[in-house]
């Protein structure tokens, strides 16, 4: 599985970030990705770690529900809990937090629905 991990040295331009339209083209509807994470979160004994995928899918469905509340100009949280899943799935995978974590996300999302 690719992954990027970012060091202090290299700072990504703008460019280096898909638009959250290229990094979701190929998601499943947010609907079946919330039952998906549900499913999986709900599945393991209590305790059990969750991998990497969860982190990225659960990151990933939960900054598409913020961008549709921002687009519709929703006030609400949905932006600061994308923001902490985000940072959590950049902890998993031991990157500095250089960039905005929700760009980060999308990043890995798109690198990832190329590569599965």
């Amino acid at each position: 599985m690719e992954q990027l991990h970012l060091s202090a040295t290299h700072r990504p331009e703008p460019g280096d970030w898909p638009t959250p339209e290229a990094a979701y083209a190929l998601a499943p509807s947010v609907i079946r990705e919330i039952g998906w994470t549900a499913h999986t979160a709900a599945d393991k004994p209590f305790g059990t770690t969750l991998g990497r995928e969860f982190w990225l899918r659960k990151a990933a469905v939960l900054d598409r529900i913020a961008l549709a509340d921002e687009r519709a100009g929703v006030p609400g949280g949905a932006s600061e809990v994308a923001t902490e899943a985000a940072r959590r799935l950049m902890e998993l995978d031991d990157t500095p937090v250089i960039c905005d974590p929700r760009h980060y996300v999308r990043q890995q999302y798109a690198r990832w629905t190329r590569h599965r």
